[in-house]
């Protein structure tokens, strides 16, 4: 049975209600209603075009190409939906050039990871960000579990990676089937102000990784 999902031309017909959540399916989505609008926006101005020509009079007695009547409304028309084109069109640039960034996704399937992991605080407590785990295959992957390194900052100030909890602590991932992980850290008064990194991992799953980065702020 062929997979359901995302057609060719980027609709959304048959498409799983996991890939609400996935960001590069959404772009996908976006880019296809800008296309279309694209498309529609030219071929309107194509039928303007055409009616221009059709309403132009015939070259007068002289020679010479006559005024063109009702002129200014088709002008004015034209001009509008030239200015619509390229607006459509420096959207539809901006939204295929503009990277992914905000959501830190693993994408089991396809063998990647997007975005990373990011925490702040500036006070002892538990600080908490989210990962979705992406299952878009027609195979059932069991359960995964999400580990983390040690966290370390320039200076060689460590949070140990025991700081660091998951919840749920063990995810199944169903065939097509997303979930969101909450990702929390306990930092305490002995952790000293700076920008400490890691790398989070997905257990049975060894070329997926991201980065995880917790910034804390000067106390005041």
């Amino acid at each position: 049975m062929a997979d359901r999902g995302i057609a060719d031309d980027g609709g959304i017909a048959d498409l799983p209600w996991a890939a609400v959540f996935d960001p590069a399916a959404n772009a996908r989505v976006l880019s296809s209603v800008q296309a279309r609008g694209f498309r529609a926006a030219t071929e309107i101005v194509n039928r303007f075009v055409q009616l221009a020509e059709s309403t132009s009079p015939p070259d007068d007695a002289h020679g010479g190409p006559a005024e063109p009547t009702g002129g200014p409304d088709v002008e004015r028309l034209l001009g509008f939906w030239r200015g619509l084109v390229g607006q459509l069109a420096q959207s539809l640039t901006k939204t295929a050039a503009a990277p992914q960034t905000g959501t830190a996704t693993f994408d089991f399937v396809n063998v990647n990871a997007s975005g990373h992991v990011h925490l702040e605080t500036a006070e002892p407590g538990a600080v908490s960000g989210e990962v979705w785990l992406h299952n878009g295959g027609p195979a059932d992957l069991g359960k995964v579990r999400l580990r983390c390194s040690d966290l370390l900052a320039h200076d060689g100030s460590l949070i140990d990676s025991a700081c660091v909890r998951f919840e749920p602590d063990v995810v199944l991932m169903p065939a097509r089937s997303s979930r969101g992980v909450t990702v929390e850290v306990d930092v305490v008064q002995e952790h000293q102000p700076g920008c400490y990194r890691g790398t989070l991992l997905a257990d049975g799953h060894a070329d997926v990784w991201m980065p995880v980065v917790l910034n804390i702020r000067p106390r005041v």
